[in-house]
């Protein structure tokens, strides 16, 4: 069954609502606001780094107009107002933008994004959601956004309101609770009454990270089912095993993986090993698991210990341990059929990293093999050499 709600990492896109410098330290200044500028800064530096798209969105009174929200009009039509457009105060503060920004106010407040970035905007809303009146919906849609990550100033007025709509649209979304202000623990479990996922900017920016490396190691393993002839009875990389071992352990190790981060036992999983998961449609089945470990992943507890047949460990570890069997195992495949392999610097560095500890446990008990010796500084090759091979 598909988590509807489960983030869509890949696929989502960060709107930083009214954080400007009128609400954060001017005549309109939220409480709080100030405070969470560090974190808003953080998430949007990793969806930067990753190239997701970044949406700044912004409120505009002229003094004197009407066309304004029902609390603040009879204010602003007398003359009264904050981030008024041309002044600093209606301003994005400037450690949370990529650059200079020449703010096309006009442009703004007809309706037109103003493009910042590569995948970067402003955009203009003369009202509550960030929806309303404005092409955020197509802006997003011209991205393949699933999912609206949000965050920024006063949860209770415009950021929730922004919330409500997209989940009205069928956006997955996601509330980054300590990168928005005047987020009490009530309006956030009402938040969550609608299937908000709440999440901390640091671990919004460690399930981006980690969605990267682990989409990387699964294009590697996907580009040798790719290469996959008829003949799969035939030696891989991999010890003894034949390439259709290979293939049928790595996807049934994201079922096993699964069972094991939805609460179940190492013995809950033996049924698994043996079957065919190769079938007709290889790729495809390895997806349909892959998939679905991801969903239990996004919602499991990975502080958790999960009961391994290795012995137990945290669901961190079993992460860990999958983007290790990913991206070995993708080499033993590559071997197999004369096919290249080359994995980028930062997983194998990353593997290196974080996988030492539990390759040591898993060597201790017979489940990899003695390191090689090896001279080279190529971070692939040294972490062949540790799980023991040439």
């Amino acid at each position: 069954m598909v988590d509807y709600l489960v983030p869509d990492w890949a696929n989502a896109a960060l709107l930083v609502i009214d954080v400007q410098n009128d609400f954060v330290d001017g005549p309109a200044a939220i409480v709080g606001t100030p405070e969470v500028i560090p974190n808003i800064a953080a998430t949007i530096a990793e969806f930067r780094r990753l190239g997701r798209p970044v949406i700044h969105v912004v409120r505009s009174y002229r003094p004197g107009d009407s066309d304004v929200d029902l609390l603040r009009r009879a204010a602003i039509e007398a003359g009264q107002g904050a981030v008024a457009p041309g002044t600093l105060g209606a301003e994005i503060p400037r450690e949370l933008l990529p650059g200079d920004v020449d703010y096309d106010w006009d442009s703004l407040r007809f309706g037109a994004a103003q493009q910042i970035g590569d995948v970067e905007y402003i955009l203009y809303k003369p009202r509550w959601s960030a929806f309303f009146r404005t092409p955020l919906d197509s802006l997003l849609g011209d991205h393949d956004v699933t999912t609206v990550v949000v965050a920024g100033c006063n949860l209770p007025n415009c950021p929730r309101a922004t919330i409500t709509d997209a989940s009205e649209l069928d956006y997955r979304t996601v509330l980054v609770t300590d990168a928005t202000s005047q987020a009490t623990d009530e309006r956030l479990a009402d938040l969550g009454l609608i299937g908000v996922q709440l999440r901390t900017s640091s671990q919004v920016v460690q399930a981006m990270a980690a969605e990267e490396l682990l989409g990387e190691a699964e294009s590697l393993w996907v580009a040798g089912l790719e290469s996959l002839g008829d003949d799969i009875d035939v030696p891989s990389g991999c010890g003894d095993w034949t390439i259709r071992q290979l293939v049928d352990h790595v996807a049934g190790g994201g079922e096993r993986y699964r069972i094991l981060l939805d609460g179940g036992s190492a013995a809950d999983t033996a049924a698994t090993r043996g079957l065919d998961y190769i079938g007709d449609d290889p790729i495809g089945t390895f997806w349909e698991h892959e998939h679905q470990l991801r969903e239990s992943a996004e919602r499991a507890d990975l502080s958790v210990l999960v009961d391994h047949r290795a012995g137990k460990r945290s669901g961190a570890e079993l992460m860990v341990l999958r983007l290790l069997e990913l991206t070995v195992h993708s080499k033993d495949l590559a071997d197999a059929l004369g096919t290249p392999w080359r994995p980028g610097d930062e997983l194998t560095d990353f593997l290196l990293r974080e996988a030492a500890d539990v390759v040591d446990q898993m060597r201790a008990l017979g489940h990899i093999g003695a390191v090689m010796p090896t001279e080279s500084g190529d971070a692939a090759d040294r972490l062949l050499a540790f799980v023991g091979r040439a």
